[in-house]
């Protein structure tokens, strides 16, 4: 065999092996993550359930920065896995920003929400929830679920405002353990559990309890 030969069945395998590591690694995806910008959630989506129907629309009601992305994308995708269609508010329209980077789509303000539209209103968490602590549209959102017997749902730190807006006096609620006073203050029980329920009321303690909480919402939407 030639020189020659020898040379480029050489090259041929070297070129060979180097495919073989780069397939390994997953070389073969290019994607520059960097160049592609911030997370995002989709929002605001049907969802067909197994029989292909949307059973209703429930409204999750987030800070327009620091809501608490773990939170919102367990109840998101668990509620359009069981058929519900997810409408997403916050203090107003465009985008609101996670903990963690991600951003969403905001349907709709506070403002523009009526709580009579919706199967459910559920409160996420996070380090801005504080910025919805006093807020009277969240208030009236949370009284109109209430007085209308729809599922009231708040997690995190999220509790407070319906504790705020005058929701939790005897009730049995939980929250996340720094804010618990707030609660008790309110006139609730401090339970201190992953996820407390009180007739159609329910609330969770943070992100680690969000498959359960948002279980538990489906549980007692019709």
């Amino acid at each position: 065999m030639s020189t020659k030969v020898k040379s480029l069945l050489f090259i041929l395998l070297a070129v060979a092996l180097s495919l073989a590591v780069l397939s390994c690694r997953g070389g073969g995806s290019l994607k520059a993550t960097d160049e592609e910008g911030p997370a995002r959630v989709e929002t605001g989506e049907g969802a067909a359930g197994e029989e292909g129907a949307v059973k209703g629309k429930v409204l999750l009601a987030i800070a327009q920065r620091g809501f608490q992305d773990i939170e919102y994308d367990a109840v998101r995708k668990a509620l359009t896995a069981a058929g519900y269609e997810v409408v997403t508010a916050s203090l107003q329209r465009g985008k609101a920003t996670g903990t963690s980077g991600a951003f969403v789509d905001v349907d709709l303000s506070l403002a523009e929400a009526v709580a009579a539209d919706y199967a459910a209103v559920v409160f996420i968490g996070g380090e801005g929830t504080p910025s919805l602590y006093g807020n009277a549209d969240a208030h009236r959102l949370a009284r109109e679920a209430a007085e209308r017997g729809k599922v009231l749902a708040a997690i995190c730190l999220a509790p407070v405002i319906l504790a705020r807006a005058g929701l939790l006096d005897g009730k049995r609620a939980t929250v996340y353990p720094s804010a618990s006073r707030e609660l008790t203050e309110g006139g609730a029980t401090y339970t201190g559990v992953g996820v407390e329920i009180d007739g159609r009321l329910v609330t969770g303690d943070g992100p680690e309890s969000a498959g359960q909480f948002a279980q538990t919402i489906i549980e007692l939407l019709p």
